[in-house]
């Protein structure tokens, strides 16, 4: 059981590190910052101000943060499905 939580928390983990560019990009959109490619990660073109800085990093966090919630709730919902159904 420790093994399957431990394999649970890497894959979240995998997948919140392979959202967080679409979650800056969309990031960037919202708060209309030009950005562009030069390496893995998207940069602005021009660094934002602090505040916008901080609205920045806040929008790219919750992307994972609200798709690893969807993904526990999916997954603790069939478990508990599951569950009662075996117990009858």
């Amino acid at each position: 059981m420790v093994l399957l939580v431990l394999l649970a928390v890497l894959v979240l983990l995998a997948v919140d590190g392979l959202l967080l560019i679409p979650g800056l990009i969309i990031a960037y959109d919202l708060t209309a910052i030009a950005w562009q490619w030069q390496g893995f990660i998207p940069d602005p073109q021009v660094p934002p101000e602090p505040w916008m800085s901080m609205a920045v990093g806040l929008i790219a966090t919750l992307v994972p943060a609200i798709i690893d919630g969807v993904l526990l709730h999916f997954l603790l919902h069939d478990k508990e499905r599951g569950t009662s159904k075996s117990s009858s």
